[in-house]
């Protein structure tokens, strides 16, 4: 079943949900018993309706996929929990007005503020939790692309230790090299991923080749500038 036919199939069932409502109304309302539909009445089955609807909503904001993992199950949870209190506190005020142990009026006034609170956990649940989800999808592919780049490093490193004498001077820069990008802090940038690019490849081309002095330097100064300019690149 592909995603257009997964959303037509969760609505086929969200209006077969309030045809059993209406069907139950039709057979347990005030009609079917000969009386006359009061304010009382009203009140529960508007409210067995907005019950309804509110519990079943959360299924449209959670389809879930390998893309949207990190941003949808915080915000998910945190809706369903949230209508989830609003649907059982709603049930019980119907229960209080049935009884006649709260007045309607009181009722209505303690749903608006039920509802009033649940539409800001649901905006801090829904929208602040996907931002949390997207800051952190974004901090650990910073985090990956960084880990690539002091890889390649220290197969850069593990290079430089096999050169001979006579290039002393380019072994201490690239050890210098090393140490810069051991504590190279993640920026998530298409700057900063274009700069650890090259860095990565520019290691790789040291690392896996036997290169002359002044194509070693020309590399070298290559790897010097990028680290210099990604220095200066901040959260």
């Amino acid at each position: 079943m592909n995603r257009n036919q997964l959303g037509i199939f969760k609505f086929l069932i969200f209006l077969f949900g309030f045809a059993i409502i209406a069907l139950a109304y039709h057979l347990l309302g005030p009609a079917a018993r000969g009386e006359e539909l009061t304010n009382i009445d009203k009140f529960m089955w508007i409210n067995i309706c907005v019950c309804y609807a509110m519990f079943f909503m959360p299924m449209f904001f959670s389809s879930i996929t390998t893309k949207t993992v990190d941003t949808k199950i915080t915000s998910t949870v945190h809706i369903w929990i949230s209508t989830s209190f609003f649907v059982f506190a709603t049930l019980i005020l119907i229960v209080c007005v049935k009884t006649e142990t709260l007045d309607l009026k009181y009722a209505l006034i303690i749903e608006c503020i039920l509802f009033f609170i649940l539409a800001i956990f649901v905006y801090f649940g829904y929208f602040a939790g996907n931002h949390i989800g997207e800051v952190q999808a974004a901090e650990r592919k910073s985090l990956a692309k960084i880990g690539e780049v002091k890889n390649a490093f220290e197969m850069l490193n593990l290079k430089a230790g096999t050169l001979g004498d006579e290039f002393r001077e380019q072994k201490a820069k690239i050890a210098q090299f090393c140490d810069d990008v051991r504590y190279m802090s993640p920026v998530d940038t298409e700057q900063a991923a274009d700069i650890e690019m090259k860095l990565i490849i520019a290691a790789n081309v040291i690392s896996s080749s036997t290169l002359s002095a002044p194509d070693l330097n020309a590399k070298i100064a290559e790897m010097d500038l990028l680290i210099k300019q990604r220095k200066l690149l901040k959260k």
